[in-house]
């Protein structure tokens, strides 16, 4: 137990409510991959998915709750987009110290105006400290290359690939730690936290999306 949850457990509460039953300093890492407050929705995403719930305003609401849970010494990873990063930079340098800003390079390509724009073809992710964070490993840039899943494979409108979340995790915490995802969605953190032997508390609204993430969790249990 973890205050008032259970380790490895996905819980269908809005995060806001679940970290207020976590106590204080009692997460290692926390990797964050909110609604950005973008609103869009491109033609395969209204096609194939629901809209993301809260993505038309900004929450910040959850990031003070995040930082009260986090130990001193833990870190943040938080996803964003190009057009609404200097509203995520703000919010999250109020409460953290950023120290840098990823850019992960998903390569294949994006969405958007095919004629009339260049091709997106990236996503930050804000890397911020309680105190003395340490690295593990040789340090790398902060230019990740990392191949995105294929749409086809796709189970959320957002779903990230598993070795970007597994190369957070290797780098910012240890066996047995405890990784907290305020936004559960396909559940590919989940996994990677569990697959590199993290512990992990996980919120979601979506019941859809915790059935999906739980399958994949029972999936890693069948194969091992």
């Amino acid at each position: 137990m973890l205050g008032g949850v259970m380790l490895n457990r996905i819980y269908q509460i809005p995060c806001e409510d679940g970290l207020k039953l976590l106590p204080d300093e009692s997460v290692d890492l926390v990797i964050a991959d909110p609604p950005y407050g973008i609103k869009f929705r491109s033609n395969i995403r209204k096609v194939r998915f629901d809209a993301i719930d809260n993505d038309d305003t900004f929450n910040f609401d959850w990031i003070d709750e995040a930082y009260r849970v986090l130990k001193v010494g833990g870190a943040i990873y938080c996803y964003t987009r190009w057009d609404v990063y200097p509203q995520w930079f703000d919010k999250i340098t109020d409460k953290f110290k950023v120290k840098n800003t990823i850019v992960w390079y998903k390569k294949g390509g994006g969405l958007g105006d095919l004629r009339g724009a260049y091709m997106f073809n990236h996503e930050f992710i804000i890397y911020g400290v309680k105190g003395r964070h340490v690295l593990n490993g040789k340090r790398t840039n902060d230019v990740w290359e990392i191949q995105k899943d294929s749409v086809n494979s796709y189970e959320h409108p957002t779903q990230k690939p598993l070795a970007l979340s597994q190369r957070i995790i290797e780098k910012s915490s240890n066996e047995g730690d405890i990784v907290l995802i305020p936004f559960c969605g396909s559940g590919s953190e989940c996994v990677s936290a569990t697959t590199l032997k993290r512990n992990f508390v996980s919120f979601e609204t979506n019941p859809q999306y915790i059935e999906i993430a739980n399958k994949r969790l029972d999936n890693i249990e069948e194969a091992t």
